[in-house]
């Protein structure tokens, strides 16, 4: 099985944080925090994943700054994950273009919808409630096993 780690960013409602925690209860994926508070060697990676909340339809800040500046990455395979409030709409676009940019090898992505209470959300009582759910998670896990060739 092919090693990997997973770079997360989860802010509003750790709706990203769950995802990335059950696929690391399920699969010997390792998962770090971002912005990151260690030094993380990717030659020791087969696989790296950058998984974000979507804020204003992209990314998170730190997100993007540690895809910017991560060593490593040329020739590297990755992938996206992210959680959204939106029922509809493709939000990794950016990230991809700035991991392609950076000369990685960018796999397909995965995303599920996220409880949102962000701007007038807020005055409904936020969208997507209850989601992330267990279906969520184990559809999360399935397509980390398809990644990692299990």
């Amino acid at each position: 099985m092919k090693k990997a780690i997973i770079f997360y960013y989860s802010f509003h409602h750790e709706n990203t944080k769950k995802m990335v925690d059950a696929i690391a209860a399920a699969l010997p994926v390792r998962i770090v925090s971002v912005p990151v508070q260690e030094t993380v060697d990717l030659s020791e990676y087969d696989l790296v994943g950058f998984a974000s909340g979507v804020y204003m339809s992209k990314f998170g800040k730190p997100m993007e700054k540690l895809m910017e500046e991560l060593p490593g990455l040329s020739g590297k395979p990755c992938f996206t994950l992210y959680t959204c409030g939106a029922p509809s709409g493709e939000f990794a676009g950016g990230a991809e273009a700035l991991l392609k940019k950076r000369g990685a090898v960018v796999e397909p992505g995965w995303h599920c919808r996220g409880f949102d209470t962000f701007g007038p959300f807020k005055l409904v009582g936020g969208i997507a409630k209850g989601r992330p759910d267990e279906r969520d998670a184990e559809d999360a896990v399935r397509y980390m096993k398809t990644l990692l060739g299990e």
